[in-house]
């Protein structure tokens, strides 16, 4: 698809034509959102880079969404909250290598920024050709970019040319994508990540496979959900009822988990439920079935 009018016409001469995945598409929802944190009256997070990749228009389809879909909103802030958090306290464990999956228009790069912390973005080329062009006409600087499909390519080597240390520990950011790929695929890709990576956590979010096939036991929930793909112009194809697999297919151990709100707000720590004022009883509908997990290569 042609990327939203209204760019600059330097911009537009940068990239003229993109295509971007469902993924890479989100990014822009996913930027209008944290953008908007900016100007609440108590704001959980900061992301002053992500208006970067919104012009009026797009910041406006974003508020509209959030003031009538603002579970939407909530689910993603607090999901942001959380993998802040994983960031934020695995760097003071001396963690120095952060890949991120899917990265679209993440700026923790940025946030988070260290001299000896180098970071790497992982997405489809499209997505860290628009990034690069908006980041450098803002005169940001970006982090080391890996234009591939994931799950295609060999993305340990890929990582290792870029520069990324095998055996120094890394932490592995997987936000917003694992509902979107084929199960099938999603074992292999970890494995492939373990015969190479000898010492990283991976960080992610899920639904449950229930919830995506109608099965699950609430069916408000399954409802919400269904909800949130149609807003989003998306479609959820994977899920995971049991965390099990991910220890007996895959040499992991789970470090953590549980749903998005109980995170989240563990994570915010205090006053992170009330920052949410009075939509936090419908998010708390929403996250209930929205989950995190944390695993460590064992």
């Amino acid at each position: 698809m042609k990327y939203h009018p209204g760019w600059p016409s330097k911009l537009e001469s940068a990239v003229e034509e993109i295509n971007i995945n469902e993924i890479g598409t989100t990014a822009f929802i996913i930027a209008g959102i944290r953008a908007l944190e900016e100007s609440r009256e108590r704001p959980m997070f900061s992301d002053p880079y992500a208006q970067l990749f919104l012009n009026p228009e797009l910041r406006e389809t974003v508020t509209q969404l959030t003031q009538v879909h603002f579970a939407v909103a909530d689910a993603i802030r607090l999901r942001t909250v959380a993998f802040n958090v994983i960031v934020e306290s695995d760097i003071k464990r001396g963690v120095r290598q952060i890949v991120t999956l899917g990265s679209g228009f993440d700026m923790r790069h940025r946030i988070f920024a260290s001299d000896d912390v180098r970071f790497f973005d992982v997405d489809q080329s499209a997505v860290l050709q628009f990034k690069a062009a908006v980041l450098a006409k803002a005169d940001v600087p970006g982090c080391t970019a890996i234009p591939c499909n994931y799950l295609e390519a060999d993305l340990p080597e890929e990582l290792i040319r870029a520069g990324l240390d095998p055996d120094a520990e890394t932490l592995i950011i997987w936000e917003g994508n694992t509902m979107y790929l084929p199960g099938e695929l999603i074992m292999g890709f970890l494995n492939r990540l373990c015969a190479r990576l000898s010492r990283f956590r991976i960080g992610f979010d899920y639904f449950p496979a229930s919830l995506l096939d109608g099965t699950y036991e609430n069916a408000e929930a399954v409802e919400i959900v269904r909800g949130v793909q149609k807003v989003m112009n998306v479609t959820f194809i994977t899920g995971f009822d049991s965390l099990q697999s991910f220890e007996t297919e895959a040499p992991f151990r789970i470090i953590d988990t549980g749903n998005i709100f109980e995170i989240g707000t563990r994570l915010g720590g205090p006053g992170t439920e009330e920052k949410l004022g009075e939509t936090a009883k419908i998010t708390q509908e929403l996250a209930a079935c929205y989950r995190i997990a944390l695993l460590e290569r064992s």
